[in-house]
């Protein structure tokens, strides 16, 4: 009977989320390509290719290296018992997404040992517009999310009990996470250097950082050296290219005041007259290798105007446009970066609503909510450098601080996602001080 109330409102949690993420995408499934955009193509290929003869392959069929491969995989299975059906795969992405909301309650059980800011976490998490908008999403946001909150949850479980087996199941979650957005194959770095931090010998800090960090590295190698062979070279994924062409066009564009999509296109042209010399360019290798040195060559000109651009607040704002996007309320597309970067926040809220400011309103209360979350977060860090409890800004750096900083200048609302589930642990605690005051009034 214990097991039972100890797992019923996790069971409660999910099927609220999976509720609420369905009831949010029925429009996708009735019109499956609201609930795309243009990266999607590149998780789907390789998903059927898998399916189909069993390689990883764009959809030209040639061996690909573009997208790590977690993803992609989990779509593959989701065509594969569904025979084929989209409508399933959204289900299953609302479902992976959902999966998130009980993680982080356990997480937050883990760090309270307390039932309600546990709760209090989990529901802030599943009332996020911008999780809310991802979740159905034929994107990888929502599965990297939950095996996050799975990191979270086991390093949380490692500084309380300061047993090795929980980090090292953070550091495999951590390389999950890996393989399913590369922004995470540096988050190894920070994980060890906390883990220094929690009690224990000398020798037993060491051995157990070293193991977590092969642990972290054995699981990456083996798609890495795929990657290789296929004439990608020692990466990842091909992305890198792709994100470093997106900060120096948006660099160049704050400098010159100049659209960043012009710079976008020079860059294009410039690649494409460079590889067409084959002698030099044999290989996806070699072009990615030259347009990587390329392009961190422009950055490093502007080295200042690159590192503020890293604190972009843009990456805090909620997603609405893509909330309303998926249930054909706007429309995207149409050059509201640009404005951003050119004209300012408001000039391109203008541009891209068409003057229809109404909409966005519609969804104040979850706005709101957002809002509350990170004012809630700010006031527990505050509190934990007050209290010197400096584990919590360990963790804050960790957990959110990385994924807000290591995706660089850009300022795409998305990036907030897996930092959400820290920050709503910590505005949890800081609700459930502030109520237990409360309580105590007469």
């Amino acid at each position: 009977m214990q097991l039972n109330r100890n797992h019923a409102i996790p069971l409660l949690l999910f099927a609220g989320a999976f509720l609420l993420f369905a009831v949010y995408a029925l429009r996708g499934l009735a019109e499956p390509s609201l609930l795309m955009r243009l990266d999607s193509a590149t998780y789907l290929a390789p998903a059927r290719s898998l399916l189909n003869d069993f390689t990883y392959s764009s959809a030209s069929g040639v061996p690909t290296a573009l997208r790590v491969p977690l993803y992609p995989l989990l779509l593959a299975v989701a065509l594969a018992v569904s025979g084929k059906s989209l409508l399933f795969c959204i289900l299953m992405n609302c479902a992976v997404s959902a999966a998130a909301v009980p993680v982080l309650y356990q997480a937050a059980l883990e760090f309270t040992g307390k039932q309600r800011p546990a709760l209090i976490a989990a529901l802030l998490l599943m009332f996020s517009p911008t999780e809310i908008a991802f979740a159905p999403m034929f994107l990888s946001e929502g599965l990297f999310v939950t095996i996050v909150s799975l990191e979270l949850l086991f390093f949380l479980r490692f500084v309380r009990t300061r047993k090795n087996g929980p980090l090292w199941f953070s550091a495999a979650a951590g390389a999950a996470a890996a393989l399913t957005r590369p922004l995470n194959v540096l988050w190894i770095l920070p994980c060890v250097f906390v883990s220094f931090f929690v009690p224990g010998t000398a020798k037993q800090r060491i051995l157990r950082a070293g193991i977590a960090f092969f642990l972290f590295l054995l699981i990456l190698a083996p798609w890495i050296i795929r990657n290789h062979h296929i004439g990608s070279g020692w990466r990842i994924d091909e992305v890198a290219a792709d994100s470093l062409r997106h900060n120096a066009s948006v660099v160049e564009s704050r400098v010159n005041r100049i659209p960043a999509q012009f710079y976008r296109e020079q860059y294009a042209i410039t690649f494409e007259k460079a590889f067409a010399d084959k002698s030099k360019f044999p290989d996806r290798d070699s072009c990615l290798t030259y347009e990587e040195r390329y392009l961190s060559s422009i950055l490093m000109k502007h080295p200042g105007t690159y590192f503020l651009l890293f604190f972009n607040p843009s990456k805090l704002v909620p997603d609405i446009p893509t909330f309303l996007e998926n249930l054909k309320l706007t429309t995207g597309s149409r050059g509201t970066w640009d404005v951003i970067v050119k004209d300012g926040l408001f000039a391109g809220i203008h541009h891209y609503f068409e003057g229809k400011l109404h909409l966005p309103f519609l969804l104040t209360p979850l706005i709101l909510l957002l809002l509350a979350t990170y004012l809630g977060a700010f006031a527990e860090l505050l509190t934990a450098f007050l209290e010197k409890k400096w584990m919590i800004p360990l963790l804050f750096l960790l957990f959110s601080v990385y994924y807000l900083m290591v995706v660089g200048p850009g300022g795409y609302p998305r990036f907030q996602l897996p930092a959400l589930p820290f920050l709503c642990l910590l505005c949890a605690q800081a609700a459930e001080r502030f109520i237990r005051r409360r309580e105590k009034k007469p």
